[in-house]
């Protein structure tokens, strides 16, 4: 069941006559009724997306990414632990699209810019082997798949972010929360990629401090240990990534060494 006030989930064991998370009462005798107060509707789920049926599709998603964005703390507190999967990755799905096609089309426009300012500093750069309508015809295509590309990789992060959690005994709830504070935190800031050049920074720095949040308040565990699960894989991945570019840049010298003898 679900507060019908502060509409936070309720575990079913729980036989407290007043909500844990805020304290009001669960018994209508303290609105002037008399009984329990049935178990309200996990529709609603405590965030304004959850709540679209009444609020309107708009005005729900602009109220909830303002209070992902904006009031984390209160947003990831009141976003039920489990049921209606579903709302989170359409929403993940959805922003996450915005995202891509905001993202191609500035790629498009900038991309002959970039390239004759890398040229104008000295870089000696390929010309382009592809057409330019098979460019555009490969953006098109990922455009169209950029949806099912999301998920995918908001289940693969998402259980990689599980699987540190769990090592660091921070796997307090299931999976299906990682899985709804993943997509709420990076379906909220991926907007950001309408800004030119620096949005995807930003939306990614934005996404990874509400992921952070999200999983302290979702898994009940400090910041610490939520940053910590978040920002080790991200650590791990930038030192693989070093010793590989060390080892192909040693290749190569070598092989440029090799030659000039």
């Amino acid at each position: 069941m679900f507060c019908p006030l502060c509409g936070k989930e309720i575990p079913e064991a729980y036989a407290g006559v007043r909500c844990p998370s805020c304290g009001g009462s669960l018994t209508a005798g303290a609105a002037g009724g008399g009984g329990p107060v049935p178990p309200s509707a996990p529709a609603p789920g405590g965030i304004p997306w959850e709540n679209r049926a009444s609020l309107g599709f708009f005005p729900a998603l602009l109220q909830n990414i303002r209070s992902c964005l904006f009031e984390p703390d209160s947003f990831f507190g009141r976003m039920p632990k489990r049921a209606n999967l579903g709302s989170a990755l359409g929403y993940v799905a959805l922003l996450g699209w915005v995202g891509v096609v905001a993202g191609s089309l500035w790629d498009l426009a900038l991309r002959e810019r970039a390239l004759d300012f890398a040229r104008s500093m000295g870089f000696d750069l390929p010309q382009q082997t592809l057409s330019p309508a098979f460019q555009v015809v490969g953006q098109i295509m990922k455009i169209v798949l950029a949806p099912l590309l999301v998920l995918i990789v908001v289940f693969l992060w998402s259980g990689i972010l599980h699987v540190c959690l769990w090592v660091f005994g921070g796997a307090r709830e299931g999976f299906e929360a990682t899985v709804r504070v993943v997509s709420y935190a990076w379906g909220s800031a991926a907007p950001f990629y309408l800004v030119p050049i620096c949005g995807g920074f930003v939306a990614l720095v934005w996404s990874l401090v509400g992921q952070i949040i999200g999983l302290a308040k979702a898994h009940e565990i400090p910041p610490g240990k939520a940053a910590v699960a978040v920002l080790l894989p991200l650590a791990l991945c930038c030192v693989v990534a070093g010793i590989c570019i060390l080892l192909f840049a040693g290749i190569f010298f070598a092989a440029l060494k090799g030659g000039g003898a």
